[in-house]
């Protein structure tokens, strides 16, 4: 696993507006098994209607009347809550480093992939593999089902797709050097 990859998929889940910051990214996953899915997801982008492929990522991840039904946020699919006590623990976890999370909350998918991708920038392998298993992977999967389920659109169903192939990558990463 290499630190852009995680930056690609921060990106990709702060929405739209960050598609120029993940194409900027592709030429490093290029033989990656979601490489594929996700230059659609930023052909979608650059080719579509940018405010309709906002409104789909807003009604899946931000905002649906009644209920959101994909909440990216870690504390909801472990304590169905948001800002739950999990995120307390991420607070003192990224305090070790010196970050202070500012665009999402702490437990948000795209703040912890940008966690991740500092951790392997720096080359700690073995915290961001740790993290990985004390967060990621237990919520992570569910979050991945719940968008396949309740997606808008190709768009958000195409995010579920590669996020799916990105996970599964680290999981067997994550087996083959245990």
């Amino acid at each position: 696993m290499i630190w852009e990859e995680f930056k690609l998929f921060s990106y990709l889940f702060m929405g739209v507006r960050y598609n120029n910051k993940a194409k900027e990214l592709l030429d490093k996953v290029k033989d990656k098994k979601y490489y594929d899915i996700v230059k659609k997801i930023t052909e979608m982008i650059d080719s579509g209607n940018k405010d309709q492929l906002a409104t789909e990522f807003t009604r899946c991840f931000i905002n649906d009347y009644k209920h959101l039904k994909c909440p990216p946020y870690e504390s909801w699919y472990r304590e169905k809550t948001i800002y739950g006590k999990v995120v307390v623990d991420l607070y003192d976890i990224y305090s070790k480093y010196g970050i202070q999370p500012m665009k999402q909350l702490p437990d948000h998918i795209s703040t912890e992939m940008e966690f991740l991708a500092y951790l392997y920038y720096l080359g700690k392998e073995d915290e961001g593999k740790k993290f990985i298993t004390d967060h990621l992977l237990k919520w992570v999967p569910q979050f991945i089902d719940d968008i396949e389920k309740y997606h808008y659109g190709e768009y958000t169903k195409l995010l579920a797709e590669a996020l799916r192939l990105f996970v599964d990558e680290i999981m067997n990463e994550i087996k083959k050097k245990s």
